[in-house]
């Protein structure tokens, strides 16, 4: 017996207590899932005076949550002293066990075992496999076979160091004897402690330590070797068994409930795995690119150790097996075994996906305190599939570069037969070349498929968690001191040296300012990497080759503009690949290349993040598109219509041409919710299209929703806002620059053009009386290509404005965005230029 294992996973908890800082209790919440598996081990060690230790370490851990910062140092102390002499125990069982294997392991080397022993356990490991896989209960023949191969593991691997290999085959064999004088038909925990005996095999190969936590399999075994209870139905077959099995192990289908510590654990776990996923899609499409970087793999394997960890301690059983099983997988292509293929990355990007389905189970249950039944998502079928591709990868069995050339569309699997038909006759000519001679694909497409690209891994910055509630918290606030400095540098004007300190300490605050607004800035790239997987996922949908290419993707933008942007390039993605980008065939006819290709690109421009979605597809049909607007009444048809506004009129709600539903896109739900959704931050969307060569669907949207850059500006006495961004043009009009036109109203001249005028009293009802156009002045302002003037009484002047919600029944005035405390303390509003031009449209 040794406890080398559970030696180093107590210097593991101890490295982790050193490093715990009282100033923050969460944090000792890490020490947990490390408890958890010292307490496991004690179990199958025997030692049960220790794992009492250890049971009374996880309470001091609970009280020292629940206290928080208020928590006593004696707890602290407490655990050190329980962790230092449980650590200085076993070290001192080792010891003895160490100077006993002296005497009867004289002969052979204390270092590692030799390679050929090493060749041994996995050719016994193989057969194995196999015989469980055809394992039927109720037949002795197979049951017996079994248990000799695991005693050929165990007397090869005996002296073997460390004896982790060796205490794992024992288990297995006594799990087996088990099943052979009880009805314990279920094999998945043996299966399961196959795989890690490989994985073990595979470190002591590399000569490496195996340093994983495994307490998950030895709790399967042990929890069947402590059921006694025999079945008389067992009988011999096996379709039967696994019914009535199914039947026996039916759960108890009342909800568990849950503690508070339980759910206040839960949230954070659920919290940091939502993250984890997140982050392990993204960096699957970057290993697509680079199958063979470490780095990368390791990015994607180090989540799915967490979750496994931390899920098996809160019994979140389905949850660890599913991550156990694609972290093994990963394990494998880490080690160097396989390479990731394609086929690798689908499985482990549907274990994402179920996953998040499992968590959102757990999360539903948070509110009200209890566990919920998650029967309905099956893991099993997943967790085959993933055992079944890592012994196909780890066999050495690659994706064929035919399989491959399909797949990408470049080859017909006629193509391939006839070619391998060739290859039989002329062995000495490789697949790829034989596809060349015979003009079936072009030698880059070839060289494509073979050839493994490299990107450059860039340095990142290391990270601290802060509450999106605490950033929002910090930009308020330094938007109520800009708002303070600003009324007290106008109170200390007549001061010359008093106003210069003032000035001094402007600067500062916008400095503050500036690093607030910057704290809460993100890269755009998290949410262009999910398209590439929306736009993946499509594409094979629909059987169309779509190509999607982004530029700009590390542009920064407030993190909630980033939320509020992702619905809408969902849905116009999704109308890109179903609606834009024609079939295979169609493409052909019209002389395109066979792949169609979507452009994502952001940039900032003024002080706007400007977001283009762009497709070479069909483009828009202005006629199909009138027809259809004249046919439901949006429009009579007599119009005389610019392309901009024929196109705005597919964002109208319930709005479709498509001539048949899919379950992509067609039923006319969508671009008006992106109109929408664009809107409520500000933004505005606009549409270019060229029949038959593609479209272009601009979004631009403020870079913070915190801040507006605006011209503050007088009507009668009162003081209103308009945003920079829309102005083009102020003046005062001149004799003749002043026009009424019968039909369009007033209108006022500007570089030769006749720009409509709209009067802000008569809409705000300021005052009733007309005032006199060439004695007051105009702001020209421009929204979605349509240009009006405002009639003003004066010009105060440019600054940034903090925008605040008018609150209560006055968040939805049209026309009006919010509000601004001005430096004389009153209240300025700011002005939506485009819901002012809808308010004089509908008059």
């Amino acid at each position: 017996m040794s406890y080398e294992n559970i030696i180093e996973t107590t210097e593991r908890l101890a490295a982790e207590l050193i490093l715990f800082d009282p100033d923050q209790p969460d944090s000792i919440k890490t020490l947990l899932p490390i408890l958890k598996s010292i307490h496991t081990q004690c179990k199958s060690l025997d030692l049960s005076s220790e794992a009492a230790q250890i049971m009374k370490a996880r309470h001091i851990i609970d009280t020292i949550i629940k206290d928080g910062p208020q928590a006593g140092s004696n707890l602290l102390s407490n655990l050190d002293m329980i962790v230092s002499n449980f650590s200085g125990k076993l070290k001192n069982m080792d010891q003895k066990e160490n100077d006993k294997s002296v005497i009867q392991k004289s002969s052979q080397s204390d270092d590692n075992a030799p390679n050929d022993e090493y060749e041994k356990l996995e050719e016994k490991l193989n057969q194995l496999s196999m015989l469980v896989a055809g394992f039927c209960p109720g037949k002795d023949q197979d049951i017996a076979e079994t248990i000799r191969n695991v005693d050929d593991l165990i007397t090869i691997s005996e002296t073997i160091e460390p004896s982790t290999f060796y205490d794992i085959s024992k288990l297995c064999k006594q799990y087996m004897t088990n099943m052979n004088f009880s009805c314990a038909c279920n094999t998945k925990p043996v299966e399961e402690g196959i795989v890690l005996l490989k994985s073990i095999l595979s470190h002591l190969k590399r000569r490496e330590p195996f340093t994983f936590d495994y307490s998950d399999v030895l709790e399967l075994l042990e929890e069947h070797l402590t059921s006694k209870e025999t079945c008389d139905e067992c009988v011999e077959e096996c379709p039967e068994n696994a019914s009535e099995s199914k039947l026996e192990q039916e759960p108890d289908s009342t909800p568990e409930k849950l503690s508070e510590d339980d759910v206040e654990i839960l949230t954070d776990f659920i919290s940091e795995a939502e993250d984890n996923l997140n982050n392990i899609e993204v960096s699957l499409i970057e290993l697509e690119q680079d199958p063979e970087n470490t780095d990368i793999i390791n990015d994607i394997f180090r989540p799915f150790h967490t979750i496994k960890g931390v899920s098996g301690f809160l019994s979140l059983d389905k949850i660890n097996r599913l991550s156990h099983a694609t972290e093994n997988l990963l394990d494998s292509a880490r080690s160097g075994d396989f390479i990731i293929n394609h086929s690798a990355t689908d499985a482990i990007l549907e274990s994402v996906d179920l996953l998040k389905q499992l968590l959102d189970t757990v999360k539903q249950g948070l509110p009200i305190g209890y566990r919920q039944e998650d029967s309905h998502l099956d893991v099993e079928i997943l967790r085959d599939k993933l055992k079944r591709l890592q012994i196909s990868l780890t066999k050495g069995e690659k994706e064929p570069l035919g399989e491959i050339l399909v797949r990408r569309k470049d080859l017909k699997e006629q193509d391939v037969d006839e070619a391998l038909e060739i290859q039989k006759n002329h062995p000495e000519k490789k697949f790829g070349e034989i596809l060349i001679e015979d003009k079936k694909v072009a030698p880059a497409q070839v060289a494509s498929a073979l050839m493994e690209q490299s990107t450059v891994k860039k340095r990142v910055d290391s990270q601290v968690k802060v509450s999106t509630r605490k950033l929002d918290d910090l930009v308020d606030y330094a938007g109520e001191l800009v708002i303070a400095q600003s009324m007290l540098r106008q109170q200390t004007m007549e001061n010359s040296a008093l106003s210069q300190t003032v000035s001094q300490l402007g600067q500062i605050v916008n400095n503050m300012q500036n690093i607030a607004m910057s704290m809460r800035m993100i890269p755009i790239k998290a949410t262009f990497m999910k398209m590439i997987r929306l736009v993946r996922d499509l594409s094979r949908k629909s059987g169309k080759q779509i190509n999607l290419a982004m530029t700009g993707e590390e542009t920064e933008i407030d993190r909630n503009v980033v939320d509020a942007l992702y619905e809408p390039m969902v849905h116009m993605i999704r109308n890109a690949c179903d609606h834009g980008i024609e079939s295979l065939q169609e493409r052909t006819e019209k002389g395109k290349p066979e792949q169609g290709n979507i452009d994502l690109r952001a940039y900032h421009k003024g002080g706007n993040i400007v977001i283009e979605i762009e497709d070479d597809g069909k483009g828009l049909d202005r006629e199909k598109i009138l027809k259809k607007a004249t046919t439901t009444g949006l429009v009579t048809g007599k119009e005389q219509m610019t392309d901009a506004q024929v196109f705005n009129l597919i964002l109208s709600p319930g709005f479709s041409t498509a001539s048949q539903i899919t379950d992509v896109s067609g039923r006319g739900v969508g671009m008006d919710v992106v109109k929408e959704g664009i809107e409520k931050f500000r933004g505005h969307l606009n549409i270019e299209s060229e029949k038959g060569a593609g479209s272009r669907f601009i979004i631009s949207l403020p870079l913070t929703l915190a801040i507006i850059d605006g011209m503050l500006v007088r009507v009668d006495d009162e003081k209103y806002v308009i945003p920079t961004i829309t102005i083009q043009k102020a003046f005062r009009p001149g004799p003749g620059e002043y026009f009424t036109v019968e039909g369009k109203g007033e209108m006022v001249k500007d570089r030769g053009n006749l720009v409509p005028l709209i009067r802000l009293n008569e809409i705000y009802e300021t005052s009733n009386h007309a005032k006199s156009v060439e004695q007051s002045l105009v702001v020209v302002v421009e929204s979605k290509e349509e240009r009006r003037a405002l009639l003003i009484d004066e010009l105060l002047g440019k600054d940034e404005y903090v925008i605040k919600n008018l609150g209560g029944n006055m968040d939805d005035i049209q026309g009006i965005a919010g509000g601004a405390i001005l430096a004389d303390g009153k209240v300025g509003l700011i002005l939506d230029v485009h819901g002012i031009f809808s308010i004089v449209s509908k008059k």
